[in-house]
């Protein structure tokens, strides 16, 4: 197994198929085939699915995709760094990231990185919505959740884990709910920018499980609908560092504990990887 094999890996995936990764990659169609038995074979393990109009990958194959492109990332950011050598690290970064979690984890990481990189203006565009890098001039952007099909390089930063949960006041008055069906008879609170819209998604014992969910209030900020839960308006789907001390302090009561809601990835996602400012590579590999 080497870099060759996870290039060959990535080309299979994003193209479907090997033909195609194999024109990619200037390569004959049977030395990528090969390639991936070869790296199938060394790990043990099926990275994809063939079939004779397409190849897509396994859950395992997925995110083992996902680590080949976050070491080729690392690759690429130091032979750049070598390349680049004393380059001043320097200059405006224009950068978009969701409120909540600016205010709980990431404020205290970028205070740091300005103060270690003295020479460096952060200029930040505050939003739970996505932005268009490109168009609207950010150099990165961090991004909580699934990563759509955007063309931007990633890094990932972490995850988190998403919990249902409400205010000791509103389950007093209401009940708790104990099964995804009971959430017909409660009010919901609704985060507009979850990818599953008015559903909320999670697994009982493995299998997956949605409910189309109810309420008065929506909002497309997760601090608000902490907010809101605390106040005892409703039930909350939330990510635990919006969540915080909410659970050791009383404030909030997790609900429907036996069902997972889901690990959510966080990353740093940006338009280009070569020839990278000195000073955004210095700040991917300072959060990283």
């Amino acid at each position: 197994m080497d870099i060759i094999h996870m290039k060959t890996l990535i080309a299979v995936i994003e193209e479907s198929g090997f033909t195609a990764a194999a024109a990619r990659l200037g390569i004959a169609k049977s030395v990528c085939s090969r390639r991936i038995t070869d790296l199938e074979t060394d790990l043990g393990a099926q990275l994809v699915h063939r079939t004779t109009r397409s190849v897509v990958p396994t859950d395992l194959g997925r995110d083992y995709y996902q680590n080949c492109l976050d070491i080729l990332a690392r690759i690429d950011a130091a032979n750049e760094a070598a390349k680049c050598g004393s380059a001043t690290i320097s200059g405006r970064l224009r950068l978009s990231v969701p409120i909540s979690y600016t205010e709980a984890v990431l404020a205290p990481k970028l205070d740091a990185f300005t103060k270690e990189h003295t020479d460096v203006e952060l200029v930040l565009h505050l939003s739970d919505n996505r932005v268009d890098l490109i168009s609207e001039g950010f150099d990165a952007a961090i991004r909580i959740g699934a990563l759509d099909d955007s063309g931007l390089f990633a890094r990932k930063l972490g995850s988190t884990l998403i919990q249902c949960c409400a205010a000791p006041s509103y389950i007093a008055e209401h009940g708790a709910p104990e099964t995804f069906d009971d959430l017909a008879k409660h009010q919901c609170l609704r985060y507009n920018n979850l990818s599953s819209g008015v559903e909320w998604l999670a697994t009982l014992d493995g299998v997956p499980v949605r409910k189309r969910i109810n309420g008065r209030f929506s909002s497309n900020s997760g601090a608000y609908n902490r907010r809101l839960a605390v106040a005892g308006r409703g039930i909350a789907v939330l990510p635990d560092f919006i969540i915080g001390d909410g659970f050791e302090n009383g404030q909030l009561v997790p609900l429907l504990t036996n069902y997972i809601f889901s690990h959510t990835d966080i990353h740093i996602v940006y338009p280009q990887k070569r020839n990278m400012p000195a000073s955004l590579r210095a700040l991917i590999e300072h959060l990283t």
